[in-house]
């Protein structure tokens, strides 16, 4: 498993030494980033490959939620896998907009919180690394419910369903509902599949397997094709 790259920008210094105690134990491969403000928080994203990005909401040159303005002018190559804003003066009510992604928490109560962000985001990579002979995040899942539509990135796939991490809105669905699939293979023709939302046992509660069930002999062919290509690469 490759090292889990996090930045963290906050001019308080005393804070992220107190942040490094609390990450440095965790017995993950972490190589922890120190930017004193958003503007040089901003040109390490775009030398290095950032997996979490911790910023506190006010810091000089450029604040947090500037800093995540100006992430959007990067190309998504360079965008961090996950974001979370740490201030100490977080209300209560609905993240601004253009923020609705973000996860904020508070400077005082945040370690338990950062620790299962943490973790998430190291089984989603493992996953990664596991089937990246697939191109799997090169597979784009639009999941449509009876009250919600979601677009995702699969995390492995096969002929009896598809896996996916983190969906926004698919928390909305009943348990069992049948969804409809649209699954962008890379270099094919998207398959329309039907199928229904199951929990993944043993692993974080953000997975989740749509399981197919109306696979019909087009849709099998693409998917054999598409597997069969990851396993000779």
């Amino acid at each position: 498993m490759r090292t889990l790259n996090i930045l963290v920008a906050d001019d308080n210094l005393e804070f992220v030494d107190l942040l490094k105690l609390r990450i440095e134990p965790l017995e993950y491969d972490i190589n922890l980033i120190h930017a004193n403000n958003g503007y040089e928080a901003l040109t390490i994203i775009r030398e290095k490959k950032i997996d979490l990005l911790i910023t506190d909401f006010s810091m000089p040159v450029i604040n947090g939620v500037e800093l995540i303005q100006s992430l959007k002018t990067l190309d998504k190559s360079h965008y961090p896998r996950e974001i979370v804003i740490l201030s100490a003066y977080i209300e209560d009510g609905s993240p601004p907009k253009g923020l609705e992604d973000i996860k904020f928490l508070p400077k005082d109560d945040f370690y338990e919180d950062l620790v299962y962000i943490i973790a998430d985001l190291r089984e989603a990579i493992e996953h990664e690394d596991e089937d990246s002979h697939l191109s799997i995040r090169d597979v784009r899942v639009d999941i449509i419910g009876s009250k919600f539509v979601d677009i995702v990135h699969a995390v492995d796939l096969d002929q009896y369903g598809v896996t996916v991490h983190d969906p926004h809105l698919i928390f909305e669905c009943e348990k069992d509902e049948v969804v409809d699939c649209i699954i962008s293979l890379p270099n094919q023709k998207d398959l329309k599949i039907k199928g229904r939302v199951k929990r993944q046992l043993g692993l974080s509660e953000k997975y989740f397997k749509i399981e197919f069930f109306d696979l019909n002999r087009d849709n099998q062919r693409a998917l054999e094709g598409f597997l069969h290509e990851g396993e000779a690469a």
